[in-house]
């Protein structure tokens, strides 16, 4: 990504930190996998797959590939750094520089451009956050940009499924792919810090999807907005980590009882985010989301100020969001854990799960 990046020097919170429950991911596969037809989005993300294993060494990519069954993989990500919650596959740190750019071609086939500068920002604010002092095996409680991992389960190809992992601290991209067709559920993004200097300019990394949530609710008149309004006080972030297989309640406004301007501005909402997505797959979502958006609900927890203290939830039939502000003695608008989830295809489960 083009760009000078400079962020200053942030300290993480002090306070304790409780590690929330792994992801336990028991997903039984099917004999043979539903896959859509090849297309162009599909061989071009296979080829720079291909193109990154292509450049490792034997015992580098012994340890990115796994099978494509293996579920202790599958469920190996978290919102935490790697010392609290150890990944597995390649880190960035142990990569060449001709590595560490295939793996970034690799992401830009799998993500938008908005999907990519979400990764670099959140990775370089990483950066900036000061280690902290021995946790409970001895080790620090380490951060930095490069403590990133890519992991496939599988084998890149457009005639069978696989999965590509990559992430670290606030960040999980969890995408399946099953020919020409791509799941990206769950997927955390999130940030700390969140405001950053970006080629120049001050950069808040959730401005986007914060300020249309803003927007969209500016558009409600006054009992809407009492709909909208579940409370006044940011709620928890229910879809982390652990939450494989959960669903969580549809509050606040339904797009039923929204005008037309109305409804469009909540999808602007949610393309904020499924808009990190290929494009390819962001439609392919955001089809499904236009289809059932009368049945599809938005609530905010907390307050209207500052920017980004608040806590939003969008549920629907085929989508469940999450921006979850993480205060830890602040107002959180400097640390967020966000969850996307497809409650019927998490992991391509419809797709690669048996029956």
């Amino acid at each position: 990504m083009a760009g000078a990046l400079a962020i200053s020097a942030v300290t993480a919170s002090a306070q304790p930190i409780e590690p929330p429950a792994g992801e336990t991911v028991a997903l039984p596969l099917a004999d043979v996998a539903e896959l859509a037809p090849a297309n162009a989005t599909a061989e071009a993300i296979v080829t720079a797959a291909q193109d990154f294993l292509d450049t490792l060494e034997a015992d580098q990519r012994e340890s990115v590939i796994f099978a494509f069954d293996d579920n202790t993989q599958r469920a190996r990500w978290s919102n935490l750094p790697d010392s609290l919650s150890p990944r597995a596959g390649l880190s960035r740190e142990d990569m060449s520089e001709d590595q560490r750019a295939a793996l970034d071609s690799l992401l830009a086939q799998v993500l938008s451009a908005d999907g990519v500068r979400n990764e670099t920002l959140q990775r370089h604010a990483d950066g900036q956050l000061t280690d902290g002092g021995p946790i409970g095996n001895g080790d620090t409680l380490e951060f930095g940009e490069d403590l990133y991992y890519v992991s496939i389960l599988g084998q890149p190809e457009t005639d069978a499924p696989w999965m590509l992992q990559y992430g670290g601290h606030h960040l999980a991209i969890n995408a399946t792919f099953a020919g020409g067709q791509a799941s990206f559920s769950p997927m955390l993004t999130g940030g700390q810090p969140l405001t950053v200097d970006y080629d120049g300019e001050t950069v808040y990394i959730t401005r986007e999807e914060v300020q249309a949530s803003r927007d969209f609710l500016a558009t409600l008149d006054e009992d809407q907005r009492d709909s909208a309004i579940v409370s006044d006080q940011p709620a928890q972030l229910l879809l982390g980590p652990g939450a494989h297989g959960t669903t969580i309640a549809a509050e606040g406004i339904s797009g039923a009882d929204l005008s037309d301007a109305q409804q469009e501005a909540l999808l602007a909402v949610i393309e904020a985010r499924i808009g990190q997505f290929n494009d390819r797959d962001a439609g392919a979502v955001m089809d499904k989301v236009r289809e059932t958006l009368d049945q599809t609900t938005f609530g905010w927890w907390g307050p209207q100020e500052p920017f980004g203290a608040a806590y939003l939830r969008v549920v629907g039939p085929t989508i469940m969001l999450e921006y979850s502000p993480q205060s830890m003695g602040s107002d959180g608008t400097e640390h967020t854990h966000n969850m996307y989830r497809d409650p019927t295809n998490d992991y391509g489960s419809a797709w690669v799960g048996a029956e």
